[in-house]
């Protein structure tokens, strides 16, 4: 009896251990899983960095503003296409009531102009 509860706690073990390993090999892989650069021309730089403190502090006042702004600067043809395109991406995540995520959002893009 002690025999065959030995042998069940061994192979518990040893499946926790396999998939404790599969964790972290997939938690690397998602971690060091290369991304699109966002590229951001001027009006984008300065957009993210306003929505980056918008989402900080949760402002859905000046979210509308900002939205707006961005929104101009699209009919006017002053702002690329991708610009838009991840703003819009901020802007809808912190609409939809996710700042925390719209503001992780807004450091990538910034961290992504950086030159290394």
């Amino acid at each position: 009896m002690a025999n065959s509860k030995t042998n069940l706690d061994g192979k518990r073990s040893a499946w926790i251990k396999w998939a404790g390993s599969a964790i972290v090999v997939l938690g690397l892989l998602f971690y060091f899983y290369p991304r699109d650069k966002v590229e951001l021309d001027d009006h984008g730089y300065d957009a993210s960095v306003a929505l980056y403190r918008i989402c900080n502090q949760r402002d859905t006042e000046s979210l509308r503003n900002v939205a707006e702004q961005i929104a101009k600067w699209e009919s006017e043809g002053s702002i690329s296409e991708r610009s838009t395109e991840s703003l819009q991406k901020v802007v809808d995540l912190a609409h939809a009531g996710d700042w925390t995520q719209a503001g992780r959002e807004c450091r990538r893009m910034m961290e992504d102009q950086v030159q290394r």
